[in-house]
């Protein structure tokens, strides 16, 4: 009996393996979505209420704006180096 019940386990252990995992992925996405709910909302709250109040939106769109053209600035050349590399070795060739 306690053969056929190790036989059993050993068995369904990839399909409990793969239940797991496949649950994980269902809680992980329902948080993804929450987060984009969420900033979404952000995105379209915080200038109104910065309307609102009066505050100019120049002041905090200026400073963005630096740090995604500072960002786009030095990560480029370390995305199109990965990139070329991952063309390299997969036997395509980098245009």
């Amino acid at each position: 009996m306690a053969d056929k019940l190790d036989n059993l386990l050993l068995i369904l252990d990839n399909e409990i393996d793969k239940k797991c995992l496949d649950l994980k992925k269902k809680k992980l996405e329902q948080k993804q979505t929450r987060l984009f709910i969420y900033t979404c909302g952000l995105f379209i709250a915080v200038p109104i209420i910065l309307i609102f109040a009066g505050v100019n939106m120049l002041v905090y769109f200026f400073p963005i704006v630096l740090f995604f053209a500072f960002s786009m600035f030095v990560l480029s050349p370390i995305i199109l180096n990965n990139n070329f590399r991952l063309n390299n070795s997969s036997g395509g060739s980098a245009q």
